[in-house]
């Protein structure tokens, strides 16, 4: 596992919200924050070609593959292909304008295009204005 300390690499931002619900989680579950990570993916799927995936792991669960980016002292984790040619810069925050539209919200820092509800966004590698994160 590598901590981000390469600057080619695409941004992974918390906001203090979405980073206090995360921590609230790991409380409530009682997991250690040490230990617990916070996984960012994509899967195929959604109107716009690709779906967000958010998910805990244990410190276990980490490929020799993941990125660990330290986020408002969360530790992220994500795929390096996927980061650098899938998601690209990203802000996570938590939302909970009403009980039926709540939950972490991803925009990204680029100009992309999503779908109206922010659940599938189109991969960087896809967009034309992108600049490689390789």
């Amino acid at each position: 596992m590598n901590k981000k300390t390469e600057n080619n690499l695409p941004d992974v931002i918390l906001t203090e919200r979405a980073a206090q619900v995360f921590k609230e989680s790991c409380d409530a579950e009682g997991s250690n924050l040490n230990e617990t990570l916070l996984r960012i993916g994509a899967r195929p799927g959604g109107c716009s070609g690709w779906k967000y995936e958010l998910e805990s792991n244990n410190i276990e669960d980490v490929g020799p593959n993941d990125v660990q980016i330290i986020s408002r002292e969360v530790s992220v984790v994500v795929d390096r292909d996927a980061l650098t040619n899938i998601l690209g810069p990203l802000k996570i925050d938590y939302s909970d304008k009403s009980l039926v539209e709540q939950g972490f919200v991803f925009e990204q820092l680029i100009n992309g295009h999503q779908c109206g509800c922010g659940e599938s966004f189109t991969p960087v590698k896809d967009l034309k204005s992108n600049e490689p994160f390789s």
